[in-house]
This record gives structure tokens, C-alpha cells and sequence, in this order.
């Protein structure tokens, strides 16, 4: 029998050990593949995540079971981010979705961040994050990158119902984002809605 799952939601701003944790699990979910990346970059959320989390429209939703975190998911509104709005820029001649954002950017949000920890995945942890992520958000359109490498991350978020709108290159990096999203509304009510093929 698995453990219970505890959600919790955060806006605007969120305890210092919670960020302790936060920033624990996600130097250990992308140092490992498909990411290989910087343990030092990583940590670097410690300082950035309160400050997206204190953006418009900031919120940062925990599971843990047993005290324990064990996933989280990071969003805000698009108009917060500079880099996001540089992004769909670069996608918006081909897809109205982007184009729409950028001429409403308040009317969009940006999962800036999501993870779950390696032992517990398969659970749908990610989904019950990115449900409760989006629920009562008044924006018409989320957006979420993945990198191109993690092919099964992007096909869980495909199966999630999110449409893949273009690749990005990322400044300094040989690898390109895959930029994925979905009208709010009908990706919050599809995830709120049990899989039985569980994934995430």
C-alpha cells in the first residue's frame, strides 16, 4: 500500500524550509537523465524560485508523504517573465497560441517548474501537482518547456493533453526546449480527472 499523498499551496511567498526542500529535490531530479545538468546552477532556485513565486500570479504547490517532499510544481503569470515572452516571440509566426499570449500576457501562465522525486514516480504526483497548479487560475492558456532531450517527459505531457507548439534554442546550451500548452481550463479539468494509466 502507497502512502498518502499531502498537497499544499502557496501564493506569493513560502516558508524557508520549504524552500530548503524544494531546492533539495530539484537538484536531485535534474542532475540525474535525461538532464545531467549543474548541481550548482540548480541550486540556484533558492534564490530565484521566491522571487517567480512572488511575481503576478505566483503559486508553488508541495507533495510530501510522510513529511517528506516528494514532487512541486512552479507557476506565475507570463507578463512576470521576460524570458517566457522572449520565447513564444520566437514561436509566435506559427502559432496563434503564442501569438495570442503575447498580445494578452496577462491572460496566460507559465509552469515555470515541475518534479518529482525518482522513487516516487509513476504515481501520478506530477498530475495531481500541475491539477491543483492550475485550478480556480483565471488565465485562458498555460505554457510549460521541456527540454528536447527528455522525449518521455514530453510524451507524458502530450498524453496530459498539452499540444507541442515549437522548439526554441536556449542561449548558451546545444539543447532546444520543446514549448507544449493548453487552453487552462481543459487541461485543469482533464487533470483533475484520474488516469488509469498513471504516469507522472
Amino acid at each position: 500500500m502507497t502512502n498518502p499523498v499531502a498537497l499544499e499551496s502557496f501564493s506569493g511567498s513560502a516558508p524557508d524550509a520549504v524552500w530548503d526542500d524544494v531546492t533539495a529535490l530539484f537538484v536531485e531530479a535534474f542532475t540525474a537523465e535525461p538532464y545531467l545538468e549543474d548541481a550548482l546552477d540548480l541550486g540556484t532556485i533558492r534564490q530565484w524560485g521566491p522571487e517567480h513565486l512572488g511575481h503576478r500570479g505566483g503559486r508553488l504547490l508541495t507533495a510530501s508523504t510522510d513529511g517528506r517532499l516528494v514532487g512541486f510544481a512552479l507557476a506565475h503569470g507570463l507578463d512576470a517573465d521576460s524570458a517566457w515572452l522572449g520565447i513564444l516571440a520566437q514561436l509566435a509566426e506559427g502559432s496563434d497560441a503564442a501569438s495570442a499570449a503575447l498580445a494578452r500576457p496577462d491572460d496566460a501562465v507559465v509552469v515555470h517548474e515541475l518534479a518529482v522525486t525518482a522513487s516516487e514516480r509513476g504515481r501520478g504526483i506530477g498530475r495531481q501537482c500541475l491539477a491543483a497548479l492550475l485550478q480556480d487560475r483565471t488565465e485562458a492558456q498555460t505554457f510549460i518547456g521541456v527540454y528536447e532531450r527528455a522525449t518521455a517527459v514530453a510524451a507524458m505531457y502530450r498524453h496530459w493533453g498539452l499540444d507541442e507548439i515549437g522548439r526554441v534554442p536556449m542561449p548558451g546550451d546545444a539543447i532546444a526546449l520543446r514549448v507544449l500548452t493548453a487552453p487552462t481550463a481543459e487541461l485543469a479539468a482533464r487533470l483533475s480527472v484520474p488516469d488509469p494509466e498513471v504516469g507522472g
